[in-house]
């Protein structure tokens, strides 16, 4: 593989010859710079983490409180209740079923005779 050019100032971007390279030693370029960029990334990151909790805390805030959150996450909201569901299917034995989730034992060998869900709805 090619050797990689001298990094040079933030302003001035070194002008590359990229037809020079081969298909592979670009692939190869491309890894590391790829590398590069992500190592870099995640210090920018931290080094802003540090200046907002220094802020903050400057300001005898959380962080929480400076971006307006909550101090504990979020929990997953669902759109239905949780807990015991009404049944909404019964079977011959008195067995029943929400509907909910995968078919129960009883239900599965009455379907297989031909029944239908259809056929166990509690009216």
């Amino acid at each position: 593989m090619a050797k990689s050019p001298q990094p040079q100032s933030r302003q001035e971007a070194p002008k590359l010859d990229l037809s020079a390279y081969s298909f592979d030693a670009l692939l190869g370029l491309k890894k590391e710079i790829d590398s590069e960029v992500e190592s870099r990334k995640a210090k920018e990151i931290e080094v802003l983490r540090a200046k907002v909790t220094e802020s903050a805390q400057t300001l005898g805030v959380s962080v929480y409180e400076l971006f307006g959150l909550s101090a504990q996450p979020a929990g997953r909201e669902t759109k239905h209740a949780r807990g015991q569901q009404r049944a909404k299917y019964r079977g011959p034995g008195g067995e029943e079923w929400s509907g909910r989730g995968p078919a129960p034992r009883w239900m599965k060998p009455l379907l297989a005779k031909g029944k239908t869900k259809e056929d166990f709805l509690i009216k």
